[in-house]
């Protein structure tokens, strides 16, 4: 037998799940695209580095004058690279966000059916709530009585009962 609060703390935990889940897809994406950029610094010191030693080891001045299409050339593919690097974790974000939007609904629809079941019982969900709210019309039905107003509730059958009730005292 399942408990009365087990659908609404399904619903409550299937909504914390999700977000958890979401936060951590977040906090994910954002260290791949920080390696992204870590690794695109490194490559671009190594070009530094190698661009150095290609000026002072430029023997002559032919050599010197193919340095600028040399470093083009490097630094187009450093760019297409990085690009293709963006993509990857674009598109791995894109897929973990579909999934996991997936994963959501599956569990609301599992929730939902929770509820169902149990509203179809004869220990439903509003039992309970109803049972409570029924109990404070009946205490403020009996206010007026108790304050010493006198004045009559406005159900009729309630304040027969009240009646029956102080005369049988």
């Amino acid at each position: 037998m399942t408990d009365q609060t087990d659908a609404p703390f399904a619903f409550f935990s299937a909504s914390c799940e999700a977000g958890l889940r979401a936060l951590t897809l977040m906090q994910e994406s954002r260290e791949r695209f920080l390696e992204i950029q870590l690794d695109a610094i490194r490559r671009d010191i190594k070009t530094t580095h190698e661009v150095g030693a290609q000026l002072a080891n430029a023997s002559d001045f032919a050599a010197f004058a193919a340095l600028p299409v040399t470093i083009l050339r490097n630094e187009a593919e450093h760019c297409a690279q990085l690009m293709q690097a963006w993509m990857s974790l674009a598109i791995h974000n894109q897929t973990a966000m579909v999934e996991q939007m997936r994963e959501a609904g599956e569990s609301w629809q599992r929730c939902q059916a929770t509820g169902l079941q149990q509203a179809g019982t004869s220990a439903s969900m509003v039992a309970p709530v109803q049972a409570l709210f029924e109990k404070f019309s009946q205490a403020a039905a009996w206010k007026p009585a108790l304050n010493g107003t006198g004045a009559e509730p406005a159900d009729s059958t309630l304040a027969a009962s009240r009646k029956r009730t102080i005369h049988a005292s």
